[in-house]
């Protein structure tokens, strides 16, 4: 009785192509070497480049069509500078090529440098060559001379800092073109590298701090018959709490001596940044807003204490001062709500804030800023700076002290009339 079973199949003979089956998953077909170096080559073609080869058609097509001699003469002349263009991009450079800054971060005014070199380490002369240099919205264009072996050629420039902001210095890109700019071939030499620009700031000479005594808030130099922050003793006056009586030198000296504190009082500081356009007279306004901002959260940062710099768009980091000016520097106005409604946000974000500060610019209208003190807790102390061409002074807007500014040096000896 034959078998059931069916027999395995029969090897494949040696040399036998391989039998078509499914392909691999995840395998992706690439693309033929001739199709990628037809590629590289249009993407080499610039705007000039396609508008000459659109004219070249155009007058190929009206010679075939229209049997016109001038449509064939200038087809042969834009044929012959398209086919001449391609030589000028051979060649393979060489070159080293490095750059670096002074100072990564600078203050607006304090310009840096930027350094370029440019070496030959092969073993062969090295012919002219252009490079280029995104500088921010600029672009630095240099040339570079013929290079024996081992040669060095530098380069520097003076990176301008007048405004705010961050500005990306770099790649240094190698650029090979044709006289007439139809191609042009590119090759990156170095990374981007970033400089923020601060803004500038001024110290205060001042420690802001509430008037809410707190357990876990900065001491200052009131005395105070209660608190935690022991300071001296003294003798009894009648009336002290007899709690306070240290007996052991009472019974040393003779007489009642009762311990005398230094207060603590909380001290958190809360800085509302108005970044509404419509509030500013000018952008020169706004940008002493911001310094006058970051300048409040630096002193409260170099003095210890625990500090909120809020804006519409974000919350700046406070943990270090360099992370509070890195972050300014992004700051522009734009179209938000009023100061009014950012400084509740604010309030309701941050409750543990002893003192509030809103900076905001000379159009702020007077009833939004007095509507900032109705939403603040009662026991924060709340004033309102704002910055614009009047000179310094001072107005009462319901509960709000307003100080106007005309200049971030006047800071100082506004917040000490404040204090």
């Amino acid at each position: 009785m034959p078998s059931s079973t069916s027999s395995p199949p029969a090897p494949a003979a040696a040399g036998a192509p391989p039998r078509p089956g499914p392909q691999t998953a995840g395998a992706v077909a690439r693309p033929a070497p001739m199709v990628r170096a037809l590629r590289g080559a249009l993407a080499m073609i610039t705007r000039t480049g396609w508008v000459c080869l659109v004219l070249l058609a155009g007058c190929l097509a009206a010679g075939l069509r229209l049997g016109w001699q001038e449509a064939w003469s200038a087809a042969a002349v834009l044929g012959l500078v398209v086919v001449t263009a391609w030589p000028w991009l051979m060649g393979r450079g060489g070159h080293g090529v490095s750059h670096a800054l002074d100072e990564p971060r600078v203050t607006v005014g304090d310009n840096t440098a930027i350094h370029l070199v440019v070496t030959n380490p092969t073993g062969r002369v090295l012919l002219p060559a252009r490079m280029e240099m995104p500088v921010g919205p600029a672009n630095a264009v240099f040339a570079v001379p013929t290079l024996r072996p081992g040669a060095t050629h530098r380069r520097g420039f003076v990176l301008p800092t007048a405004r705010r902001g961050v500005v990306t210095v770099g790649p240094v890109v190698s650029v090979r073109s044709d006289p007439v700019g139809l191609v042009r071939r590119e090759q990156t030499r170095t990374r981007p590298q970033q400089v923020h620009i601060h803004p500038r700031t001024v110290r205060l000479g001042t420690d802001l701090r509430g008037i809410m005594r707190d357990v876990e808030g900065a001491v200052t130099q009131e005395l105070s018959s209660s608190d935690v922050s022991f300071h001296a003793l003294r003798d009894y006056i009648p009336g002290d709490d007899r709690r306070n009586v240290h007996w052991r030198t009472t019974a040393r000296t003779g007489r009642l001596m009762v311990r005398q504190f230094e207060e603590t009082h909380r001290s958190s500081l809360l800085v509302v940044l108005d970044t509404r356009s419509q509030d500013y007279e000018s952008d020169e306004d706004f940008e002493t807003a911001v310094s006058v901002a970051c300048s409040l959260g630096l002193n409260a940062i170099g003095h210890g204490r625990e500090v909120a710099v809020v804006t519409q768009q974000e919350s700046l980091p406070t943990a270090t001062a360099l992370r509070l000016l890195n972050a300014s520097c992004l700051l522009e106005p734009g179209q938000a709500d009023g100061p009014d409604e950012l400084a509740r946000q604010a309030c309701a974000r941050h409750p543990e804030a002893s003192v509030l500060i809103v900076v905001t610019g000379q159009l702020t209208e007077s009833p939004v800023l007095a509507r900032v003190r109705t939403t603040t807790p009662v026991d924060t102390v709340a004033l309102a700076l704002r910055c614009g061409s009047r000179p310094r002074g001072r107005q009462a807007l319901g509960s709000l002290t307003v100080y106007d500014l005309d200049r971030l040096e006047a800071l100082p000896m506004v917040m000490r009339r404040a204090v």
